[in-house]
């Protein structure tokens, strides 16, 4: 099962370059700020870029294939948009994605089993990104980090993502955080991937149980972002979640009564889970990691006492004025959206 429904981006290395691109008004002056969006092209990226533009701002996006990203620059809006080749783990593609830049926005991480890969882009990335950000003069600044975040979590993306907050925090001590639940919208990868296997399969597997959630919907999460890349809320640390807070039982009942299908509910014993983990790790794809079995035996939900959405002024959306628009599609279409 793939559960990294919080990756943004990767962080290879790359060559330098720069692709210009703009909204429909090719000429046009932007009045907004410079906002560079490192993994501007990711699932979060793509809803956050739009917004920007139809805002007004000029929105340089990073990521490693800017070809991939031109859409992007169709989105409607006074603003335009920017493409430059960039990675979290390269100084000079950094330097030139902040370089007179009012705002910057690392949405870049990874999940994977490959501990030294995860800490490379997750923790030194994250700590290079805010690093050149500081050194290049950018005003405001946030880190997508991930609820459960901490140094002290069970399992290594936990850790890797509060090593992240913390050497973010070391470089660039104003940087805003940003920690979401599940993310959900039409191309998210968590309930296009349950729904999927829902019309492939007699039986919908549920892993964890009890495990709760609070999915969030991608445009809050975009909206968040925004709102956090301003002077009065530097230094902010904002938990996002939803208005529904459901276990994974209740989560994979709501999927079926969303697209339509009656199977079978399997629950699936920790036991198991740790065995097909082991099975499934190595194959291409890592669709269940022993990392991620480790995840699920902890919480998903925005902490009491912890500054969330409605901090910022946003009212969180439920799921069921969004979800079910998108996952009453064909197998084809649940495909494309996973795979997006």
């Amino acid at each position: 099962m793939r559960t990294n429904f919080s990756v943004e981006g990767t962080g290879g290395g790359m060559d330098e370059g720069i692709y210009e691109g703009s909204g429909p008004d090719r000429g046009a002056q932007s009045v907004g700020r410079v906002v560079a969006v490192l993994g501007g092209g990711g699932f979060v990226g793509r809803e956050l870029v739009g917004r920007l533009v139809a805002s007004g701002h000029v929105v340089r996006v990073g990521s490693g294939n800017p070809e991939a990203d031109q859409a992007l620059a169709r989105f409607p809006g006074d603003g335009r948009v920017e493409f430059i080749k960039a990675s979290v783990n390269d100084a000079d593609s950094l330097e030139h994605l902040f370089s007179g830049a009012d705002a910057g926005i690392n949405l870049v991480s990874i999940m994977s089993p490959d501990v030294k890969a995860m800490h490379r882009v997750n923790v030194e990335g994250a700590r290079l990104a805010a690093l050149v950000a500081r050194r290049e003069g950018v005003e405001q600044y946030l880190h997508m980090s991930a609820i459960g975040a901490s140094i002290q979590s069970p399992g290594n993306y936990g850790r890797s993502k509060g090593l992240a907050e913390r050497v973010v925090r070391e470089v660039f001590p104003e940087a805003a955080l940003l920690r979401p639940s599940v993310i959900f919208g039409p191309e998210d990868s968590f309930f296009n991937m349950f729904a999927l296997i829902a019309k492939l399969s007699p039986v919908l597997p549920v892993f964890a149980a009890g495990m709760r959630f609070q999915p969030v919907y991608v445009g809050d999460v975009a909206r968040a972002a925004m709102a956090l890349v301003t002077p009065e809320r530097a230094g902010m640390t904002v938990e996002a979640g939803g208005p529904d807070v459901l276990t994974m039982k209740e989560l994979m009942a709501f999927v079926l009564e969303a697209s339509g299908r009656r199977r079978f509910l399997l629950p699936v014993p920790d036991c198991v889970a740790k065995l097909e983990a082991e099975i499934l790790e190595p194959l291409p794809g890592h669709l269940l990691t022993r990392d991620q079995v480790v995840m699920m035996g902890l919480d998903n939900v925005v902490q009491p006492g912890a500054d969330d959405l409605q901090s910022l002024g946003i009212t969180p959306t439920a799921m069921r004025s969004v979800v079910p628009d998108y996952l009453k599609g064909s197998i084809c279409e649940s495909w494309r959206r996973f795979r997006k």
